[in-house]
This record gives structure tokens, C-alpha cells and sequence, in this order.
């Protein structure tokens, strides 16, 4: 009797096999929700809130929520460089739900306005 052999079926390559990669990418499906929290990240990847912050924390150094806020300001930091769009909506966008809690957070996170930022494009 010869052994069983595993076929090897191929698996979906667009479902990110690495933990971030999934992060980032439910963070993405849900950038322009501002009430997007953890309690939606453990729906979307199927663990508990312990795994999720204790992985976040091990391999980013940040609570989960600070992770969110981070991604949510290099999209909006992308968006500035690269598009036409005003700040105001480029901050509902990325999910923040007014322009001048944005600017404080974009202001802390990057040294500077994003309205400078736009300046300099220009």
C-alpha cells in the first residue's frame, strides 16, 4: 500500500497569509468608517481582542488603536501628495470625523500640518 499524498491545492493568493497584511488590509476595507474599533477587527480576522493587542503590541510597539490611527494618516498623508482632494475631505476619508481633530493628529504624528504639506506641493 503506498502513502496517502497531499495534493497541493492552490490557496486564494489575494487572503494575506502574515498577520499585518491582514491587519492592514481590514484596516483599508475600513478606513472611511470613523466608529471602526476593536471589537470589528476581532469580527474581520476571527481572533480575540488579547491576540490581536498582544500581537499589535509585540510587533509594532503600539496599542491596536494606535495602529489604526497610524495607517489612517499615511493613507490621508498619500492622499494629500496625490490628489486634489480638500483636507476636510481627506479627513473624512481616513475616517477621522472633523478637520481639526485630523490636523492634531496629523500635526503630532508627522512634525507638522497637513495643510504645510500641501503648501509644499504646490
Amino acid at each position: 500500500m503506498q502513502p496517502m499524498r497531499i495534493l497541493n491545492v492552490p490557496t486564494n493568493l489575494s487572503i494575506p497569509v502574515n498577520f499585518l497584511a491582514r491587519l492592514d488590509a481590514v484596516i483599508e476595507q475600513n478606513l472611511d468608517n470613523e466608529a471602526f474599533c476593536m471589537a470589528d477587527l476581532q469580527r474581520n480576522l476571527l481572533m480575540s481582542g488579547s491576540q490581536i493587542y498582544r500581537k499589535i503590541k509585540q510587533q509594532e510597539g503600539c496599542s491596536p488603536s494606535v495602529y489604526i490611527r497610524r495607517k489612517r494618516l499615511q493613507y490621508a498623508h498619500a492622499l494629500i501628495l496625490n490628489s486634489d482632494l480638500s483636507l476636510s475631505e481627506i479627513s473624512y476619508m481616513v475616517g477621522f470625523n472633523g478637520l481639526s481633530y485630523f490636523s492634531r493628529c496629523f500635526s503630532k504624528f508627522y512634525g507638522a500640518p497637513p495643510s504645510s504639506l500641501r503648501g509644499a506641493r504646490a
